[in-house]
């Protein structure tokens, strides 16, 4: 395993690239100046490439989500260290990020359509190029011929797509992904993640992804981070070798799939053996 941690992940972009998202040194303390302050994250660095799908895995109340909230400019408080998206510090309502959240947060009143298209009706996209495109989105991910049908009419795994496409008709660069399977059967959760394979194969966007399933971040990720328990730090970031393009299925009977898993599975015991 020592030897697939130093490789290369397979189609990763290039090491000159300059990082789509930078983080050195970064801590975040919660209710500082009180008697109830709270060390959430402390001195993580780690840097994703453009175009490149990188994991957080850990405890929960390791700081995955803080990363991924403080990466919006959603946070009040002030991180410590240096953090940067394409070049600059996070800023709120970042036209370059989309989030996809674990709950689909459909509009009960709004067609599988105008779900796709909201986020860009926020961001004042004319109305016939954003239903043209939303729509395109949506065959991409199984449900052109569900468009018109209401949230209410739709399974848990097709309303996870729907968000899934609101999410890539964005055409942010950046995506930002909080445990979007995570509430999933186990049959619809491999099929959506080998949905969001295919989407990241056409659309190279640059993907923070965090989730509490080993075998998920193995199979969708370039690279994995592991973090401790609360304080969350950083404890290895590997590179997963495996090529692509990739079936979420077929990888399980690969032996270096296994080989991955149980190295992250001992790293993840020694972060919780941390706390």
């Amino acid at each position: 395993m020592n030897d697939m941690a130093a490789a290369r992940p397979n189609g990763a972009p290039g090491a000159a690239a300059a990082p789509a998202i930078e983080l050195n040194d970064l801590t975040m303390r919660f209710g500082v100046g009180t008697a109830s302050t709270v060390l959430a994250v402390d001195r993580v660095s780690f840097s994703l490439a453009p175009g490149e799908f990188v994991s957080l895995i850990g405890p929960s109340g390791c700081g995955k989500t803080t990363i991924l909230n403080l990466l919006t400019g959603l946070l009040a408080e002030e991180p410590e260290g240096d953090v940067r998206v394409l070049g600059k510090p996070p800023s709120a309502g970042n036209p370059d990020i989309a989030y996809m959240l674990a709950r689909d947060s459909l509009l009960p009143w709004r067609s599988a359509l105008g779900n796709a298209a909201f986020g860009m009706e926020v961001r004042g996209v004319p109305k016939k190029e954003r239903e043209r495109h939303a729509l395109e989105l949506l065959k991409e991910v199984g449900l052109g011929d569900f468009a018109d049908k209401y949230p209410k009419a739709l399974s848990h795994g097709m309303r996870q797509r729907c968000a899934l496409a609101r999410t890539f008709a964005l055409d942010s660069p950046v995506l930002l992904m909080d445990e979007p399977f995570g509430a999933l059967d186990a049959q619809t959760k491999l099929t959506l993640e080998d949905v969001l394979m295919r989407l990241w194969s056409a659309h190279r966007k640059t993907v923070v992804f965090v989730t509490h399933d080993l075998a998920e971040a193995i199979a969708l990720s370039d690279r994995v981070v592991v973090m401790s328990a609360r304080p969350g730090r950083m404890i290895a970031d590997v590179p997963i070798d495996l090529p692509r393009p990739r079936s979420v299925r077929k990888l399980q009977s690969d032996h270096r799939f296994h080989e991955y898993y149980a190295h992250l599975w001992g790293l993840l015991e020694q972060g919780v053996g941390d706390e």
